[in-house]
């Protein structure tokens, strides 16, 4: 199995002048808004995509999912799933289209979004490491669609790392996510 981005998010879910507020940094001050710039990145980072720790796709994005067989089902790797197409390499290497009669998406609120093919046969496939490809298009839409308790969860990550900058654990320590962060984005984590 492989995975690859197609297409990324076309704008980060929370602005710098947003952020700059939460850190209470007046917007005509511009000396750290390349370092707040940084701590937005890291905080979408940290919760998006298939990587994140959400398991969720913050804005929306389109993702390649490639498989060496058909799967009978397939858990797919982030949430929310707005739309899916399967295309393959037919035995002579032309790229087909899965008819969507051929499978059916289960979709649930706090769980993987799952993939089940249709009983029945499948078109033989060319003899490539992965000829099944599934394009997965995930998010909750604009930065205006995002969830309000993510946006408060993001702007909150970026003012606690601003603000403790400069603090070096100590050795062996473990860095925690601050309490609020966490029950904000519990709801939000998707259930393997």
């Amino acid at each position: 199995m492989r995975l690859t981005i197609k297409t990324p998010p076309a704008a980060m879910p929370l602005d710098l002048q947003e952020a700059k507020r939460h850190c209470l940094v007046e917007d005509g001050d511009t000396e750290d808004d390349t370092l707040i710039e940084g701590f937005i990145a890291a905080a979408v980072d940290y919760l998006d995509g298939p990587t994140g720790i959400l398991g969720r796709a913050i804005i929306t994005q389109s993702w390649l999912l490639e498989l060496e067989t058909w799967p009978a089902r397939l858990g797919l790797p982030l949430e929310p799933v707005r739309s899916v197409s399967i295309s393959y390499l037919d035995r002579d290497g032309v790229e087909q289209v899965l008819p969507s009669d051929d499978w059916i998406l289960d979709q649930y609120p706090s769980r993987r979004t799952v993939l089940n093919m249709q009983p029945g046969s499948r078109p033989t496939l060319q003899a490539v490491r992965y000829p099944v490809r599934i394009t997965i298009e995930a998010g909750f839409g604009s930065p205006d669609d995002v969830p309000k308790s993510l946006i408060v969860a993001m702007q909150m990550l970026v003012a606690d790392w601003y603000e403790r900058r400069g603090e070096m654990m100590p050795s062996g320590s473990r860095a925690q996510l601050p309490a609020a962060v966490s029950m904000l984005i519990s709801r939000w984590r998707v259930i393997l």
